[in-house]
């Protein structure tokens, strides 16, 4: 048995490879102590690390504790369930740091259930038994565990935390530190030959080079057009100005302009001048994250591109031991680990901004780096405050270089009553503005109208089926769904095609695909593609003409930018702006952006191809509205982390995601599941297969959906191959995942 070799103390049981190989308590503190001192060390903050992994499992040192896992252990063995009973250990170090450091309290504290509130803390500290404190504070002295501080930890802490907002930041990334560490280390122990795995063996200075080659290839290819002269330009000044000091930089570039691929290059190269880490792409939209991750693995290849955006959440309840399959799922989450990382605004924003342990593990890994935020005018403004508070933390704290990446760029610079911006003069325009707005002139290929009345689900039927070939944006599913059933006719609807959050990513992938051939000009076959916005930023589609529900002015824009994308026609591409009789526009932000566009729009002399323009929009439409609307700020100055994570919701509207066997293509993942439980690659593996529910049809379809591990729904409701999920008309009204996913 086992328990025969079992030491004083362990930290963990044995794992089923190694029946003997109990994990020493003391050998664990030491090493999570050391890893946690060489993460925090990337923003000299080491020996805060060092203590806060040393202390972070004082509590095992409970005989209790011990006799806990025996019994684990006892009951493993004899194939019977594990003690239903807990015994907490994280108080303990938390004590510890209280009456030595209390800045490691809370994050020692809360290293399994998640970074607490301070009052909650204070009082369960409060309840610690002393007696049993004594003892554990004996039993670690006998183990020659350092108990007191040391004092460069007082120096590192006033050196990065200028004020609370500071505190604040400091004290999540030295979590996420505390956190890896000990996730890191008792991976090692009970899976070594997954630990084995972690890390990756492409270097971001290998990626640069793979790119300079594949750019020169591309140049030698490309006919002398003036979209390739304009993309030829914007690489040139993103690879001049990735040769400044790391800061804050602004991307602006015409739709069709090649941004993605000059902004990968200012990054890559701005990387490696300045021996920065990695890359972090967030995008908005999961359509544009598919597109994307698609474009780097062919320069890259599969491996070298992160893709993190599953919305499939590993149980995050508090787990005091570390053998259940909970802890399996939960040591399979991402740390970003990668030199190239493709995720959502959402993962990123919600993971810096959340409390529980799986969101915050990565963010240590955010420090030197590049994070480039692609179609950036996305970001929800209810939030803007929070958000650009963090961006400018990391930026002036952490050598984390942002870049603000879209046509349509937002009036983010500047200290005004309504908008605590970056500060005036610290955005770097990466292509000098003479040349921007000389780029949007020269792309100009579209000619807008908006017409004065009204208009039906039928007349917008009507206007589009007289095109072999028309894109149509909605404001809703709903809408999307009602202007697919004036179309269908059952005759030619083979050429009708459907995009929005109710598909898969692998179905939305499949419909870009076919979409895109049926465009090609050489080949050219009938398509018309009905849409919500997830199409209209950042997917690479041209259509000879685009109707666009009225919205707001970036959207439109964002829209038109799907229209003779590539200038091939000899005419200008014709982008229609109508105003529906019927549907309804989201609440809120949206409306409002709405109206101030309404407001443009009556200008006689509007010109749509002045990026200009954008600024003044995006300034009246902060001013009309709150940029802070939950109050993060004020509970992140508290340290209230549970409540902050809490209010900061990108999405309003919580959502979980399902599996849905798209075609049987999931049969196999779905099995092994099933039958083993889930493992490291599962997540990853099912992302092309999930959808999005709100809580609302979550609860009413629980029928429909079965639990095949922790977090992991899988859907056994209606798939249509043109509509997608079938959750009921009542249900799709509106979705906040079609404006930000």
């Amino acid at each position: 048995m086992s328990q025969d070799h079992k030491p004083a103390f362990a930290a963990h049981t044995p794992s089923q490879e190694q029946p003997d190989d109990w994990h020493v308590l003391s050998e664990h503190l030491s090493d999570v102590a050391d890893l946690a001192k060489t993460l925090a060390g990337k923003f000299d903050a080491g020996e805060l690390g060092f203590y806060a992994g040393l202390w972070h499992d004082l509590g095992k040192y409970n005989p209790k504790f011990q006799s806990y896992l025996e019994q684990c252990e006892a009951a493993s063995q004899s194939g019977n369930s594990a003690p239903k009973e807990k015994v907490p250990h994280a108080i303990y170090g938390a004590k510890l740091a209280v009456d030595n450091f209390q800045p490691l309290a809370p994050l020692i504290f809360g290293h399994h259930a998640g970074l607490p509130q301070q009052s909650h803390m204070t009082n369960r500290l409060a309840e610690v038994n002393q007696a049993i404190y004594s003892e554990i504070l004996q039993n670690a002295r006998t183990e020659n565990l350092k108990l007191d501080i040391s004092g460069i930890v007082a120096q590192e802490l006033q050196a990065l935390a200028v004020d609370k907002l500071s505190f604040e930041l400091l004290l999540r990334l030295l979590f996420s530190c505390l956190v890896d560490a000990d996730y890191l280390d008792t991976e090692e122990h009970f899976d070594p030959s997954l630990a084995g795995k972690r890390g990756s063996a492409i270097a971001v200075s290998g990626l640069w080079h793979v790119l300079e080659a594949a750019q020169r290839k591309l140049i030698a290819g490309a006919k002398d057009t003036l979209v390739n002269q304009v993309r030829a330009e914007v690489y040139q000044a993103c690879l001049d100005a990735a040769l400044q000091d790391p800061g804050v930089f602004r991307l602006a570039v015409p739709t069709g302009g090649g941004k993605t691929r000059s902004g990968l290059a200012f990054a890559l190269r701005h990387t490696v001048n300045h021996r920065l880490d990695r890359v972090i792409i967030a995008v908005p939209y999961t359509s544009i994250i598919e597109q994307t991750v698609e474009v780097y693995r062919g320069i890259f290849g599969k491996d070298a591109v992160l893709e993190h955006h599953s919305a499939i959440r590993p149980d995050e309840s508090n787990e005091e031991d570390a053998r259940s399959h909970r802890v399996q799922a939960r040591l399979a989450t991402q740390n970003w680990d990668a030199p190239l990382i493709v995720t959502t605004t959402v993962q990123l924003f919600e993971s810096l901004f959340a409390n529980r342990t799986s969101r915050c593990r990565k963010l240590h890994n955010i420090v030197n780096s590049v994070i480039i935020l692609d179609e950036v005018q996305t970001l929800p403004a209810g939030l803007l405050e929070p958000i650009l508070s963090i961006l400018k933390g990391l930026c002036q704290q952490y050598r984390v270089s942002l870049v603000l990446c879209t046509a349509t760029q937002p009036a983010l610079e500047g200290e005004t009553p309504y908008l605590r911006g970056f500060a005036a003069g610290t955005v770097r325009d990466i292509v000098p503005k003479p040349l921007v707005k000389k780029h949007f002139a020269a792309l100009s290929r579209v000619q807008y109208s908006a017409p004065q009345d009204e208009w039906s689900w039928q007349d917008v039927g009507q206007a589009v089926s007289q095109h072999e070939q028309a894109l149509v944006i909605l404001n809703t599913r709903k809408d999307a769904l009602a202007v697919l059933s004036e179309l269908t006719t059952g005759e030619d609807d083979d050429r009708l095609f459907h995009l929005s959050t109710l598909l898969c990513g692998q179905h939305r992938r499949e419909v870009l695909q076919e979409v895109r051939e049926r465009l090609n000009p050489q080949h050219p076959r009938s398509c018309i593609l009905v849409s919500t916005q997830v199409v209209e930023a950042g997917v690479d589609l041209d259509f000879p003409f685009v109707y666009r529900a009225a919205g707001p002015l970036d959207r439109i824009v964002q829209a038109a930018g799907r229209c003779n994308r590539e200038g091939r026609r000899s005419e200008k591409g014709q982008v229609v702006v109508f105003r529906p009789q019927e549907g309804n526009l989201p609440p809120g932000e949206y409306r409002k952006a709405f109206e101030e566009t309404s407001i443009l729009l009556q200008r006689d002399n509007l010109d749509w191809d002045d990026p200009a323009i954008f600024e003044t929009y995006f300034r009246r439409l902060y001013q009309g509205l709150e940029l802070d609307t939950h109050k993060v700020q004020q509970y992140r100055e508290v340290q209230d982390f549970p409540e902050v994570a809490k209010r900061f919701k990108m999405i309003p509207d919580d959502t979980t995601a399902v599996v849905v066997n798209y075609r049987g293509l999931a049969s196999e993942r779905i099995h092994r599941i099933k039958r083993y439980g889930l493992r490291s690659g599962d997540l990853r593996a099912l992302q092309p297969y999930l959808v999005n529910l709100r809580d609302r049809e979550f609860k009413e379809t629980e029928e429909l959906r079965e639990l095949i591990a922790p977090g992991v729904w899988l859907w056994h409701g209606g798939y249509d191959d043109k509509l997608g999920i079938s959750i009921g008309a009542d249900a799709i009204v509106r979705d906040p995942a079609d404006l930000i996913v």
